[in-house]
């Protein structure tokens, strides 16, 4: 049966990224597991300081960390706090290990990979690591043929669902984003969204326009979808981004 659809050509190619593209992954995702675990242990220090209600917003500067020593704790939370510091510090020179290490493959990119990050930086509030996430988990952009499809593999596209009537013929029903392919493309262009729509008149009243009909949250992420397919248009033309649209 494999060797009758391969012959009526109805089995499709499956993409293998090359070695580049899976080294970049690899640094990509170990920065967010860096920065995750580094979220994680600010979280369980302010919840420890929450209980005493001694919490301050400046907790992660040397003034924070001299005003941490100076609270009673308990024996035991004493000791957690303690280690928790440490587990930071060693998160933090992690974190600082990488960032070096993605910035030393940056600068050792092929052409085409340099002018991607030439059109990415062109776009406002794109940064180091959206860029990154972009590139490494889109891999080869130009085997993609529309938005559409840059969408539906990121798993922004809204998935649909066949319903059979009995008295009438059959009809589609639109259910929320599939949530297919990488979690960490979908939480970059999400983040992105919302500084886009905070900063950007253009895109902040699309959001409004949505917002109002369907709620913030999928206007949200009807924003990030948009705004893949803008960034995919721009690479695959390699035009960067004209400010001047903003005020359309």
């Amino acid at each position: 049966m494999l060797a009758e659809f391969l012959a009526s050509d109805e089995i499709p190619l499956a993409y293998r990224p090359c070695p580049r593209v899976r080294e970049h992954r690899a640094l990509v995702r170990w920065r967010h597991y860096i920065q995750r675990r580094l979220t994680s242990v600010k979280n369980k220090l302010r919840h420890i300081l929450a209980a005493y209600n001694a919490d301050v917003p400046h907790l992660f500067t040397a003034e924070g960390r001299a005003h941490l020593a100076a609270v009673k704790l308990s024996a035991a939370d004493r000791f957690v706090s303690d280690q928790l510091m440490v587990e930071l510090e060693q998160h933090q020179e992690r974190l600082g290990a990488a960032n070096r290490r993605l910035r030393e493959f940056a600068a050792a990119a092929p052409l085409a990979e340099r002018e991607a990050r030439a059109v990415l930086d062109s776009v406002p509030n794109v940064g180091p690591v959206t860029t990154d996430v972009i590139l490494a988990e889109l891999g080869d952009w130009r085997r993609f043929r529309s938005q559409a499809e840059v969408a539906s593999y990121a798993g922004l596209a809204p998935g649909f669902r066949a319903e059979l009537l009995c008295d009438k013929a059959g009809k589609a029903k639109q259910l929320g984003i599939t949530k297919e392919g990488s979690r960490l493309l979908r939480w970059v262009m999400i983040e992105f969204a919302w500084r886009m729509v905070g900063t950007s008149r253009k895109w902040g009243r699309h959001y409004h326009r949505l917002e109002a009909r369907v709620g913030a949250k999928k206007a949200i992420v009807a924003i990030a979808r948009r705004l893949l397919g803008m960034i995919f248009a721009l690479l695959r033309e390699g035009k960067q981004y004209c400010l001047a649209l903003e005020a359309a």
